[in-house]
């Protein structure tokens, strides 16, 4: 019987239906069976005991000093010791031993004994106290969001009468939480947003957490956060190259823009509609320093997408991004200088070609490499814009060059693949053809419903076509 099969032999006292929490309604004592050895023979004793015959519980040791002798006033080092078995053995007797136990103890002429060991509240973990609380026909909730100290749970009705000791006990056992609150309705589709309640812990609802290298600050109850899309995160970031030009169309608090310009040095364009957000996507941006790579805007998605190229091309915002950049590092001595030119040719970005990768001087007309749309609920009816977004710059931009787009959207279709095209299609009015790169399912959010991204090359008859 390994460990994990142990656990299921002791359980905390059932308590069914409990609402209100009771620490002391938890203790117990296991009542378990030893072997009284000496301490030179536990070495052998534990290999010859193989196979789960010994007490293997997270937090209990195995081996205890006899109590007996120690009350007795032998000293620590020489007193016996108790080699613990496993729960499931009852009675002290040999014919209670598995075959490997009986013929060890046989052998050596172990004495059995028994070993009291006392549990309480502290030991159980947060699923086995809430089996013991919540009725049979509920599950126990498996599995739930973090952001930051605070813990985010999706209680269905039933739980009602239980969520406030489920705060409770989750709030106990997750040392790294200090707020635990419950989704009470469905998802605002304009801000991301939804209604909470404060089950357990501190109202406070400013996280603060890590990721891809940057530090994200927010308040949990104005903006939209999900800590389960981090995977999502760094794969479209990865598809970036260094140095390249992104617009984030539905930015938030800043999960693409923060590491694609902290890590890749990327020019990012960041936007969101919920003034929330915003203010802490500014904020984002002078915790980690890229004030001169992240330019915020706090407009309509639609609306940024055409304002977005025009800025690209002003040379005040360009000015305006190089004053905040920071101060160039020492002069380096002019032997330094021309090894470094022959290397890595400076580059001005406010001059530069359209892409990272062509610095041919001339395409004066500037484009984003990548859009990201990470609106899943509704980023497919904006696609709408890029339609002649680019028209009359067809002598100016080349159609290698013109940009990625990273649309998120949801799907409960059987082929997501094919309904996710033709939907992207019916919007942008034209076919995709070989411009679709990929059509990647991010995660299943429901039963039969899939958060899906698809990436694309703008085409041509789209980016250039009259408005």
């Amino acid at each position: 019987m390994t460990g994990s099969t142990q656990m299921e032999v002791i359980l905390p006292p059932v308590h069914k239906g409990l609402t209100t929490l009771n620490k002391d309604l938890f203790k117990t004592t296991l009542h378990l069976v030893a072997f009284r050895l000496p301490p030179h023979k536990c070495g052998p004793a534990m290999k010859a005991l193989k196979g789960g015959t010994i007490l293997e519980l997270p937090r209990l040791r195995s081996i205890v000093e006899d109590p007996k002798d120690l009350a007795a006033g032998i000293d620590k080092g020489a007193a016996n010791r108790l080699l613990l078995l496993n729960p499931s053995i009852q009675e002290p007797s040999i014919d209670s031993l598995t075959p490997a136990a009986q013929e060890f103890a046989t052998k050596e002429n172990v004495e059995l004994t028994t070993y009291d060991v006392d549990l309480d509240y502290d030991y159980w973990g947060a699923d086995q106290i809430l089996r013991s609380i919540l009725p049979d026909e509920l599950d126990v909730p498996s599995s739930f969001e973090t952001a930051g100290h605070i813990a985010h749970l999706n209680l269905r009705d039933q739980y009602n009468p239980y969520k406030k000791i489920i705060g409770e006990v989750l709030l106990d056992k997750c040392r790294n939480l200090r707020t635990v609150v419950n989704k009470t309705d469905s998802i605002d589709h304009t801000f991301r947003t939804f209604r909470m309640e404060l089950l357990a812990g501190d109202d406070d609802m400013v996280a603060e957490l890590k990721e891809s290298n940057c530090l994200l600050r927010f308040d949990f109850s104005k903006v939209y956060w999900n800590s389960r899309l981090q995977g999502e995160h760094d794969r479209l970031v990865r598809s970036f190259k260094p140095g390249q030009l992104i617009c984030d169309v539905m930015a938030g608090v800043g999960p693409f823009a923060l590491p694609a310009a902290k890590n890749l040095s990327c020019t990012v364009f960041a936007n969101d509609l919920n003034p929330e957000s915003h203010k802490w996507l500014v904020e984002n941006i002078a915790s980690n320093k890229v004030g001169h790579r992240v330019r915020p805007y706090n407009m309509d998605g639609r609306e940024f997408i055409r304002q977005s190229i025009i800025d690209l091309n002003n040379p005040d915002v360009w000015r305006d991004i190089d004053a905040k950049a920071p101060p160039k590092k020492k002069q380096r001595t002019s032997k330094e200088q021309k090894s470094q030119t022959k290397l890595d040719p400076p580059v001005d970005p406010a001059t530069s070609s359209t892409t990272a990768d062509d610095p041919s001087p001339a395409k004066t007309y500037k484009v984003f490499n990548h859009y990201v749309m990470n609106l899943p609920a509704t980023a497919i009816e904006f696609l709408d814009a890029y339609r002649g977004l680019l028209h009359g710059k067809e002598d100016q931009v080349s159609v290698a060059d013109l940009p990625i787009i990273h649309c998120h959207c949801f799907s409960r279709a059987a082929d997501t693949r094919t309904d996710v095209i033709q939907r992207v299609e019916a919007i942008i009015k034209a076919p995709l053809g070989d411009n679709v790169l990929d059509v990647y399912d991010v995660r299943n959010v429901a039963p039969n419903k899939e958060m899906m991204c698809i990436s694309f090359r703008l085409p041509a008859e789209v980016a250039f076509a009259a408005p």
